[in-house]
């Protein structure tokens, strides 16, 4: 009866692995940023229940072993069943493919530039999830059209102003603008404003994964 259960829960996790379109990996996604790592591993002492706690394993190594160093990859992936690291390793070594490759130079560039890969997206993510559609069109007039200043595209501010009265009460255009400015996406140089190469990047993201341009405000 548990060989069953187990031969139905690894058939489970393979079906979930091949569904996973690249890039699946938001747990490595994660373990890139260090500083929330740091912080989550700051709070996260002790798990468990009610007045029952018990230690993470990964961190009573740490401190058994406190002469050892330890990455911070290493202390958060402790932090997760090795079933589930497991599975997320199966994803990475498919859609990598660095098993094919002959030489550990090879395998390690490979996996460089996908974990590389999954950072930029993850950047971009976090700015689109954060940027305004008309802020998005002022990237691609900008992108588009030469010599535009910052007079010159505040009608697109002006434009959402007037659909969300309410909303840019508040929200002043230099205050709009330097969110562009701010995510190295739009640059100034006298007074003539330029999309950076991290923006033309960004714009070519939102085409490639068809992403709404025509959000809110």
């Amino acid at each position: 009866m548990e060989n069953q259960i187990n031969d139905m829960i690894n058939s489970e996790w393979v079906s979930l692995v091949d569904t996973l379109k690249w890039p699946v990996l938001a747990l490595i996604t994660v373990l890139i940023f260090r500083k929330p790592i740091v912080d989550l591993i700051n709070r996260v002492t002790k798990v468990g229940y009610g007045s029952k706690s018990l230690e993470a394993k990964q961190q009573s190594e740490v401190k058994e072993n406190k002469s050892e160093e330890v990455s911070v990859i290493d202390r958060v992936v402790g932090l997760f069943r090795p079933e589930t690291i497991n599975m997320f390793k199966t994803a990475i070594s498919q859609e990598s493919e660095f098993k094919t490759l002959q030489t550990a130079e090879e395998k390690v560039e490979r996996l460089t530039n996908y974990a590389c890969v999954i950072y930029i997206m993850r950047h971009f993510d976090i700015i689109y999830n954060s940027i305004f559609g008309s802020q998005i069109r002022i990237l691609e007039h900008v992108n588009s059209h030469s010599s535009q200043t910052k007079a010159s595209v505040k009608f697109i501010y002006e434009h959402a102003k007037q659909n969300n009265p309410r909303f840019f009460e508040t929200y002043s255009y230099d205050e709009y603008l330097a969110f562009l400015f701010n995510f190295n996406l739009l640059r100034k140089d006298d007074d003539i404003l330029s999309v950076t190469i991290l923006g033309v990047d960004f714009l070519k993201y939102l085409t490639e994964m068809n992403k709404d341009v025509n959000k809110w405000h």
